[in-house]
């Protein structure tokens, strides 16, 4: 009864609500900043004689950095704190997109976006470990599918919000207008983010003891995570969080989320410049088109999440395996489309399908971590995610270039099957998780094991 009043403590609901919804407007941000370029790569492309192969090199600039920075951010979130982390990242990125809109020629524009990718790179673990801290185990899958929504989301708001920015402004002023919107960002991220929960809130819901969860330890609220036992888990030394990398079943989870992403990149990289230049749409259309899957795709990542946490704990092969294999076959039939109409539907139809198996891919491990090690966790993931965005733009790119962007498009496929491979050698259960990672996760001693059940 205890443990139920503490997990229902209203002052520790509105913390969860509140940091959850704070979070999705800046990922929303992050993705208006990152998917501007999608709109303007045509114009990008003409003014500095670019072929397709080189305008996929500068948004493979971006992957490569934002993937190799993931796990930093992680370390740096758990060693240094998650909302100073955020905060660095959100005000560097702010910069270097507007700094994108001064490039003279692509190895200045390759520079800048490596530079933009490095400190987006580090916001994600980040925003993983702010959500572990400000949430219980029980609330923590929900909160993070709800936050995790805002990615396709952004990627669906990104192309409306970009292409009249383009047209009325031209892709430098584009940039200069997102590059305002990231700072004030800023500001709501520095003053909205609550102060995270006790240790024991985080970990009272799976853990079954009495300890009192609670809204933020006294002394704390406008505060960063501070040292001590009464205040929020505790930042771990950088040796420890290196540990974690030495897991094989962490990096088996990296794979399966790369396979995933392959997808996710590939369509929102090239299907506005496909529609604007193989069917013949207009900068306005090929934005309100590009973004209806994505729509869709947030949707069904709210419900996967809340279908798997409810009925089909224990075993993520039942849901990432044919969900792959169906989205596949949709991919097929976008692929073999004739008109951007067809084109638009099958793809909405694989978003729908796909997204479904995003929190399982991504958000599983997460749960079954203790909030100490989320950061780098968190990094450890989505490097195999945002690693699949260096590969898809640059390898589509070439591929359209070199044949057809039937071709490129094609390349998805290979995509899903990554992911039904990573389905087939990842733990399926708890327990067999933290068997797998063995001696790679200290555990404090007040931070129990959790159970998915």
């Amino acid at each position: 009864m205890e443990t139920e009043k503490a997990v229902r403590s209203p002052a520790a609901a509105r913390v969860a609500k509140v940091s959850v919804g704070v979070l999705f407007l800046a990922w929303l941000v992050d993705y208006i900043d990152r998917l501007v370029i999608t709109l303007a790569l045509p114009e990008i492309g003409q003014e500095f004689s670019l072929g397709e192969t080189e305008q996929g090199l500068v948004l493979t600039a971006f992957f490569i950095t934002y993937s190799l920075f993931q796990i930093p951010g992680g370390i740096m979130a758990d060693s240094w704190g998650a909302k100073r982390t955020m905060l660095v990242a959100a005000t560097g990125w702010s910069v270097f997109t507007a700094a994108c809109g001064l490039a003279r020629g692509l190895g200045s524009m390759l520079a800048l976006r490596a530079a933009f990718g490095a400190l987006q790179g580090i916001f994600p673990a980040a925003s993983i470990k702010a959500v572990s801290e400000r949430t219980t185990r029980r609330q923590r899958l929900t909160a993070n599918g709800v936050m995790s929504a805002s990615n396709p989301l952004g990627a669906a708001i990104a192309p409306m919000v970009a292409a009249p920015l383009v047209a009325a402004f031209g892709w430098r002023g584009a940039f200069f207008a997102v590059a305002l919107l990231g700072l004030a960002m800023v500001l709501v991220l520095w003053k909205g983010l609550p102060p995270a929960l006790t240790r024991s809130a985080t970990e009272v819901a799976d853990s079954g003891t009495d300890a009192p969860a609670g809204a933020p330890a006294a002394g704390t609220e406008g505060k960063e995570e501070t040292a001590g036992e009464a205040t929020a888990p505790a930042q771990v030394p950088v040796r420890d969080a290196l540990c974690l990398l030495r897991s094989s079943v962490m990096w088996r989870f990296t794979l399966m989320f790369c396979g995933f992403n392959i997808i996710g990149w590939g369509l929102v990289s090239w299907v506005p410049t496909f529609l604007r230049e193989s069917k013949g749409v207009t900068l306005t259309g090929a934005g309100v088109l590009a973004g209806i899957p994505w729509v869709g795709a947030a949707v069904s990542m709210v419900l996967g999440g809340y279908v798997f946490d409810r009925w089909l704990r224990g075993n993520h092969r039942r849901v990432v395996i044919p969900v792959m294999l169906v989205t596949a076959v949709l991919l097929v039939f976008m692929v073999r489309a004739e008109t951007a109409g067809e084109f638009i539907l099958f793809e909405t139809c694989g978003t729908l399908v796909m997204y479904l198996a995003y929190m399982q891919i991504f958000g599983l491990p997460l749960r079954m971590l203790p909030a100490e090690y989320a950061g780098v966790g968190g990094g450890m993931v989505n490097f195999g995610g945002q690693l699949a965005g260096a590969i898809s733009p640059f390898v589509m790119g070439f591929l359209a270039e070199r044949y057809s962007f039937e071709a490129a498009f094609s390349f998805l496929v290979f995509g899903a099957g990554l992911a039904v491979l990573g389905a087939l050698i990842t733990p399926q259960t708890a327990s067999a998780f933290r068997a797998g990672l063995g001696r790679h996760l200290r555990t404090p001693a007040d931070s129990p094991a959790t159970e998915l059940s």
